[in-house]
């Protein structure tokens, strides 16, 4: 761990000491749309890669960006080298573009000034600039437009949803609304309507309304369509309710073992989260009186949503004998922004082999999950069914029989017997 902190102060001091070294001016081009007369806009523009130390080194150029495609760079050379005489090069670039072709609002281009590296050996600690001449597009809006952020905050039983809402038009609005909507726990669509109001030019609005909390599962994470209407116009934005955290729990492992041999153990995960859980595996410490014997790793499953996913693997309990044991499992899963952790412990018997076949021990059927699936369950009825199927034919084969037998007596006492 000190390795790899010292490792990390290396490289930030060998990146400050780069930077220092090279140095881009000036940062940043800014053009505003609505400063040009015509439609079809030209611009000759330059820059200047400074040599701070005066040292030798080599750097690749190219663009980057939404805008991109606006810029030139005017030399067809895509490096720069310099040489410890160099105090500075020169980079020419031109942009070029339509009116009608910038975006209403901040839209971005970069040129790039990337620092090549000699030396590509992998055991030796070096570090590389990158630096970013920045051009900024300043689009015209149109009479209306409007900028939307939206949150959501907790409040008792119920969800507070909002829409933050700025005019950023030339016009004023007349009637505001936003309206949310997402998939409950049921998977049935809710609508939430918060009041309509008006928004002046360069001002900003809150629109709230509520939604109940029981409408959602304790822990889940849901779509939210909110759509503005704006006079005559509208936007949709899409963001993710989050209700708790995922988690995933062991809902069951094997009670009974056999000592001295290897046994098939069963281990089922529960992911209590309404989505998929990738890479979920559990660590397992086995002790005896509280020490630890033996440990291993389940392999890693990925768990569906509100779902139980069977593992079943081997346990090496040849040079255990019988007794109680504990089994300290870690489950590890990944959270919304990172790994994380719930731990468990179950007591399994080592038993002899005379005691495991007194308890007929077998796993469970496969139960807990959301959709009522259980796997394994149609093997424990299916013994069952064949019964049934047999005790039918016979069933019937009985009564036709009985009803021909009938039919026969029935012609004898008629007269009708046969000479």
């Amino acid at each position: 761990m000190k390795t790899k902190i010292l490792l990390g102060i290396l490289i930030a001091l060998l990146t400050i000491q780069t930077v220092l070294a090279l140095g881009v001016r000036p940062a940043k081009t800014s053009i505003a749309v609505d400063d040009f007369e015509g439609d079809n806009i030209q611009i000759e523009g330059k820059l200047w890669v400074v040599n701070n130390e005066h040292r030798q080194f080599t750097v690749g150029i190219y663009l980057d960006g939404e805008m991109a495609d606006f810029v030139k760079l005017k030399t067809s050379e895509k490096k720069l080298t310099f040489t410890p005489e160099d105090d500075a090069k020169e980079i020419e670039f031109e942009i070029k573009f339509k009116k009608e072709d910038v975006p209403p609002g901040v839209s971005t281009a970069y040129i790039v000034i990337e620092e090549t590296l000699e030396n590509d050996n992998p055991d030796v600690v070096a570090s590389k600039v990158v630096l970013k001449h920045k051009i900024l597009f300043q689009g015209p809006y149109p009479d209306k437009y409007i900028e939307m952020q939206v949150n959501f905050h907790q409040k008792g039983k119920d969800i507070e949803l909002v829409s933050e809402v700025k005019n950023l038009g030339k016009k004023d609005i007349e009637q505001l609304q936003t309206t949310f909507y997402v998939n409950d726990k049921e998977q049935e669509q809710q609508e939430a309507e918060t009041e309509t109001t008006s928004l002046p030019t360069t001002e900003s609005k809150l629109l709230k309304t509520t939604i109940a909390k029981d409408n959602f599962a304790e822990a889940g994470e849901y779509e939210v369509t909110a759509v503005t209407k704006y006079d005559d116009q509208k936007i949709e934005l899409y963001k993710s309710l989050v209700i708790g955290k995922p988690e995933v729990e062991i809902s069951y492992f094997d009670k009974y073992f056999i000592a001295n041999k290897v046994n098939q153990y069963t281990l089922d995960l529960l992911n209590k989260w309404n989505k998929l859980i990738p890479n979920v595996y559990v660590d397992v410490k086995v002790l005896k009186e509280d020490k630890e014997i033996d440990n291993f790793r389940t392999k890693s499953v990925d768990i569906e949503g509100e779902m139980i996913k069977r593992v079943s693997d081997y346990l090496d309990a040849k040079d255990k004998g019988p007794g109680l044991y504990t089994f300290e499992m870690t489950v590890n899963y990944w959270n919304l922004v990172r790994m994380d952790q719930r731990t468990f412990t179950f007591e399994s018997n080592l038993v002899t082999e005379e005691d495991a076949k007194n308890l007929n021990i077998a796993p469970p059927s496969l139960t807990g999950a959301a959709t009522g699936y259980a796997s394994g369950s149609f093997g424990a009825i299916a013994p069952w069914v064949l019964i049934g199927i047999l005790l039918g034919i016979i069933g019937f084969y009985l009564g036709w029989r009985y009803l021909n037998k009938k039919s026969s007596d029935g012609n004898y006492n008629n007269g009708n017997k046969p000479s």
